[in-house]
């Protein structure tokens, strides 16, 4: 079983003045039950994943990043090879914002298996998928792609200079090729239509691969 960031859960229910009461009666559950949960001895579920990211107002991704899902058994694929596992966990719409789906679906083996070189197949991490959704346009050249990155908590020095997944303030997350960035979050964008904005960014990974 991947290992849970409990203290993520709770600083972000004592952030937000909620109880693991008030979550518990949100998802249904016994507060018992879902203690256990975020001591590690008993398993997220996706579905609960998703609950948990409407309660507390953040992407099902963080959710799942900080509960250490990156799969889930019954999807193809899953313990059938090494490496990291990977659901369909969001898209990413005309205006280059990435949105959780409240229900992340598995990948076609076809994608999962063109994606694996750029991942790397032995890297154990959480690996998220998102689908561009964009009929017009300058991402509807890529509608329909898949891309793939690793969630995090900070500016990594691998995004500047590329296209990467930024996380602004107020928790948007958007795609754009990150032209520089400073440690305290200040930072210069360019947008998908070539805009380019200064930014206060919380976060930015790499895009890993992006599979037509």
């Amino acid at each position: 079983m991947a290992e849970i960031d409990g203290n993520w859960f709770h600083n972000q229910l004592d952030d937000r003045g909620q109880s693991l009461r008030a979550l518990a009666r949100h998802l249904g559950k016994d507060a018992s039950a879902v203690s256990r949960t975020f001591s590690g001895k008993r398993r997220m579920t996706m579905e609960e994943a998703a609950e948990i990211a409407s309660f507390l107002g953040v992407p099902v991704t963080e959710v799942m990043h900080h509960a250490g899902i990156t799969g889930r058994a019954g999807t193809p694929g899953y313990g059938e090879r090494p490496g990291p596992k990977i659901l369909l966990s969001a898209t990413i719409g005309e205006d280059g914002e990435v949105r959780s789906l409240a229900e992340p679906q598995p990948l076609p083996q076809a994608v999962f298996d063109k994606a694996l070189p750029a991942i790397g197949a032995g890297r154990h991490r959480a690996i998220i998928a998102a689908q561009v959704r964009a009929s017009s346009g300058p991402l509807s050249i890529w509608d329909d792609a898949v891309l793939f990155f690793a969630p995090t908590d900070s500016i990594e020095p691998g995004a500047i200079g590329t296209l990467s997944i930024c996380g602004l303030t107020g928790g948007k997350q958007i795609i754009a090729k990150l032209d520089r960035a400073r440690k305290t979050g200040e930072a210069r964008v360019v947008l998908p239509a070539g805009k380019i904005e200064e930014a206060l960014l919380t976060t930015a990974t790499p895009v890993l691969a992006l599979i037509p």
